[in-house]
């Protein structure tokens, strides 16, 4: 699949990408059956992560370290990500999973160690660089060196940031990128997202735009694809249990599904042209006889009216038609045609 043609692609519906994460509760088994729910969801891709806990961050115990609220508080980063990594030997097997079910797998690293795992093992079409990810420049580089395709999300980022970034990109080899409207918070309440926002993204750095969508239910998901949104990123889940870790703020697959469906017909509403029927309408008003006409009488408020079915004269021109005279007998309901008056 040519990636960035089937996102550009106007007539095409966004981009649908099911987010895996750690919601696989360390269970390979559970790891491929979310690539099976996602594709009987309707779902383009999956994404992976790709690191280890010493490659996003290191073993520290004080303070900074300890997440103090939200879903995980009360976690130090290490173990988090401990709990929370797709073991990188799962890849390849996820991805071949993917592929069988005609569906793209790509993945977010997290540092330049996993672009070259990700190079290696599963050859990835495009690459997607994370929201705190975004001012990592040795990263960025990395990943443009390998010419391919990159979505990144701005979550956390001002504009003059994300040019950074983008001047990083394309100086390393990537001109093909998809910015990624982002509330970086787990979940994200939809009066948060301001997605005019989203839409600045084009007209400011050039690119096309899309949603990582951290909220709950596809609200948001709806409102940004009627705003033009390429791409549509939600995390997937089996279950709310505790070992699926980011289950508060994903989707259970009968939810996705209903996403997907809802992002499709919102895409079909706004897209294309309006139908307009070559003939008129039968519920479309015309001319016609009210009440019995005989030739010579006078066309008058009485006994021609403007009403349903079509068939007859526009009503545009009823004024000009109280001016004539019938050249023939009339029964109720005739409908009025240029034929129907005296030629003087």
């Amino acid at each position: 699949m040519d990636i960035l043609a089937r996102i550009t692609d106007p007539s095409a519906s966004p981009f649908v990408v099911a987010e895996l994460s750690g919601n696989h509760g360390g269970k390979l088994e559970k790891a491929i059956q979310l690539v099976v729910e996602a594709k009987q969801a309707g779902a383009d891709a999956i994404k992976l992560q790709t690191y280890r806990p010493d490659t996003i961050t290191v073993e520290g115990k004080d303070d900074r370290f300890l997440l103090k609220s939200g879903l995980w508080k009360g976690k130090y980063l290490h173990d988090l990500y401990h709990e929370a990594m797709t073991p990188w030997e799962w890849h390849p097997i996820l991805a071949q999973e993917a592929s069988k079910l005609d569906m793209v797998c790509f993945s977010s690293p997290f540092d330049e160690s996993a672009v070259d795992f990700l190079e290696e093992s599963i050859d990835p079409p495009l690459y997607k660089v994370a929201s705190f990810e975004l001012n990592h420049f040795p990263l960025l580089t990395k990943i443009a060196h390998t010419g391919k395709p990159v979505m990144a999300s701005t979550g956390v980022s001002q504009k003059d940031e994300i040019d950074d970034s983008l001047r990083v990109l394309r100086a390393s080899g990537c001109t093909e990128i998809i910015l990624l409207h982002c509330v970086s918070e787990y979940p994200a309440q939809p009066k948060d997202f301001c997605l005019q926002n989203m839409v600045d993204l084009k007209k400011a750095h050039h690119v096309e735009y899309g949603l990582s969508d951290h909220s709950m239910g596809n609200i948001v998901a709806i409102a940004a694809t009627a705003l033009g949104a390429r791409v549509i990123e939600k995390h997937l889940c089996l279950d709310r249990e505790e070992e699926s870790i980011d289950g508060q703020f994903s989707m259970l697959p009968d939810e996705f599904a209903e996403m997907v469906q809802s992002v499709r017909m919102t895409h079909l509403a706004i897209s294309g042209k309006k139908n307009v029927p070559q003939s008129p309408s039968a519920f479309k008003r015309s001319i016609l006889v009210s009440s019995p006409i005989s030739e010579g009488d006078q066309f008058t408020e009485e006994n021609i009216r403007i009403a349903r079915p079509s068939g007859g004269l526009c009503p545009s021109r009823w004024e000009e038609i109280l001016n004539y005279r019938a050249n023939k007998d009339m029964r109720v309901g005739h409908p009025l045609s240029e034929d129907d008056w005296i030629k003087e």
